[in-house]
């Protein structure tokens, strides 16, 4: 069998390859430029190429029997990229298109947060509404992406949606936002947590969740491949404990960083650095008490890890990295 990962190089994708190589199946990557360093060494087919050009995409899916889409553009920053606009929503609509043709199966990434959250002390659920109003553009670029994947589930598009959680574990090679935030932790540079709730999930379970889904996932159906919701002070404590950094002791409430909110975006202005806050990334930082993930575990046997593995496994990534020193 034969899969295509598009953005395969990235914090899931280069993942969720190497659990396909894993399983004795043959994988095609398409990603822009030229090969990436997640996918050195791996025995794949790798296309260079865009999901905004059809071509690229029909050349991508040509003789394939799954299409996994992860290609997607994250930006919480003040400004956006309008590449991610064109990414999320455009790319989907060709990659969806090139499966509607080719009568492929499609399992497409969205996220957890692309549907509406609110009221946050009621479980959040695969049956919510889509969030097409979410002031975060990223979050409603991935509602939208989800709204063109349903339109053609009615026109016969054999596809599955997927919503990842937030993602730790290994294989992180950028590193990813939440990685980046806890190697600035081990140096003392984050020196005041903010009151959080997130559901930590280990990216590993999210790619088995993934083939579970490609393969028992029903047609036009949405599962959220998330983890369990923990107080970001239960997750800063136990990565101390696995580091021996010296870790923030306490948080404090989440109205204190839109109090900041101004003075963040001030001092990006006058030293031309990204802002250590951002709206969107507040935004993206308040969660529901509980999100559940229980139609995964029943219908595709999905289940996760405990939070202390994934972080000891993580700290074990960035040590061999060399990223958290000598």
């Amino acid at each position: 069998m034969l899969a295509l990962v598009t953005g395969g190089g990235g914090r899931l994708g280069n993942v969720l390859v190497r659990r396909l190589l894993e399983r004795g199946q043959q994988v095609r990557v398409l990603e822009p430029g030229s090969l990436p360093e997640s996918l050195t060494g791996l025995d794949i087919d790798f296309l260079s190429g865009s999901v905004l050009d059809a071509a690229d995409v029909a050349r991508a899916v040509d003789g394939v029997d799954v299409v996994y889409h992860l290609a997607a553009k994250i930006d919480l920053s003040p400004k956006k990229d309008p590449m991610m606009y064109s990414i999320n929503v455009d790319g989907t609509r060709k990659v969806v298109d090139a499966c509607l043709a080719g009568n492929l199966r499609l399992v497409h990434t969205s996220s957890h947060h692309a549907l509406v959250r609110e009221p946050l002390d009621q479980p959040l659920t695969e049956d919510k509404p889509l969030a097409l109003d979410e002031k975060c553009e990223y979050h409603r670029s991935k509602a939208i992406g989800e709204t063109i994947v349903l339109d053609a589930c009615g026109r016969g598009l054999d596809a599955v949606i997927v919503n990842p959680g937030s993602m730790i574990g290994p294989h992180d090679y950028e590193p990813s936002i939440i990685g980046a935030v806890l190697i600035d932790m081990y140096f003392g540079r984050v020196p005041v947590l903010l009151e959080l709730l997130s559901d930590y999930v280990d990216v590993r379970d999210v790619a088995d969740g993934m083939i579970a889904a490609s393969e028992r996932g029903r047609r036009g159906e949405r599962y959220f491949l998330t983890g369990d919701v923990i107080p970001v002070m239960q997750m800063v404590s136990l990565y101390g404990e696995l580091t021996g950094a010296k870790v923030p002791t306490r948080a404090l409430p989440l109205w204190v960083g839109w109090a900041l909110l101004p003075l963040s975006l001030l001092g990006s202005t006058i030293t031309k650095k990204q802002p250590f806050l951002t709206a969107d990334m507040l935004r993206a930082s308040v969660s529901n008490e509980v999100v559940s993930h229980d139609k995964a575990y029943r219908e595709l046997g999905y289940t996760i890890r405990t939070l202390r593995e994934s972080l000891t496994d993580a700290v074990a990534w960035y040590r061999e990295r060399g990223w958290l020193g000598a």
